[in-house]
């Protein structure tokens, strides 16, 4: 019982300051909260040498960056970038305009997952396979005000629950429900099987269990087949998307990707790995357009910095 208080108290004790900051980002104009927070991130850039260097290395190891100049250059942009995200999630729902965000990309195949209207709907529910890319935090909630279909979104559980709480509190939107990772493959499946639309994150480094070997930015990495399992036991379309920040305004462009429609072989591994596969070529493709939108601190590959395979 004595243990459980202790980590009661030292859940609160990290709570608080982000709650006080929190408090303060809303009181202050977006344009000083983006200010504000881009100090504190080069403070963090400047003292935080292992995500530093890590972010340094993946750009390189992934030949986005063409020299170390570029590289360190493009790791402050990525850092400058996540700094953005904080205070947007911060002042959501403050900020939020119906036109904040604009669908780009491919148009005809928004077009039929009911984002222009429901006589051009085509598909009626769908897979948005994902990335910690610009502002993924408002994807779910915009894409079911844009496509009029509910949506579930499977995510990781915060460590501590009182930070997540108070970051979840923006991202919750009238027909978006949340799910925890732990259990999530069913509750998607029947989401799916209820017409409901997907949301998954699935550029982040999976386990043995979880992932299948692919490639991404041309270097080994392992990712998460649930995205393609869903797909090939419910034949719903995956669409692949990145959330672009548009300047500094709350603008964002929900890029749509091209459309995976997967025709089985039979031979399930072969399949899952196939279809994961195009999952990871089309993100990277829209990662690429604009790279320092992504996370790069992740440790994705597995031929840097991750000591086991």
């Amino acid at each position: 019982m004595a243990h459980r208080e202790q980590s009661k108290i030292i859940l609160y004790l990290e709570y608080i300051p982000v709650f006080l900051l929190y408090k303060f980002v809303r009181l202050l104009p977006l344009h000083a909260a983006y200010w504000l927070s881009a100090v504190l991130f080069r403070i963090f850039f400047a003292l935080d040498r292992k995500h530093r260097v890590r972010t340094i290395q993946h750009l390189m190891h992934a030949k986005v960056a063409p020299d170390r100049r570029r590289a360190v250059a493009m790791a402050k942009e990525c850092f400058r970038q996540f700094s953005m995200l904080l205070v947007e999630i911060f002042k959501g729902d403050q900020m939020t305009r119906p036109d904040s965000v604009r669908i780009v990309g491919n148009l005809e195949l928004a077009a039929k997952c009911g984002a222009f209207g429901e006589e051009r709907r085509v598909y009626k529910n769908v897979i948005i396979v994902t990335a910690h890319y610009g502002n993924w935090e408002i994807a779910g909630g915009f894409w079911v005000r844009c496509a009029h279909t509910p949506m579930l979104s499977v995510m990781r559980s915060f460590t501590n629950p009182y930070v997540g709480e108070l970051i979840l509190r923006n991202r919750r939107a009238p027909g978006h429900e949340l799910v925890d990772k732990v259990g999530g493959f069913r509750a998607a499946y029947r989401a799916l099987k209820q017409g409901k639309s997907l949301a998954l994150l699935v550029d982040q480094h999976a386990n043995h269990t979880e992932g299948v070997e692919t490639t991404f930015f041309g270097q080994p990495c392992r990712t998460h087949a649930s995205a393609a399992l869903l797909h090939l036991k419910t034949g719903v379309p995956l669409i692949p998307e990145v959330t672009r920040r548009a300047g500094n305004n709350f603008n964002f462009e929900f890029v749509v990707g091209d459309p995976i429609e997967y025709e089985p072989t039979g031979d399930q591994d072969k399949d899952v790995k196939a279809v994961t596969q195009i999952i990871t070529s089309r993100l990277e493709k829209l990662i690429a357009e604009k790279p320092e939108q992504w996370l790069w601190t992740h440790r994705r590959w597995l031929n840097i910095n991750r000591k086991s395979r």
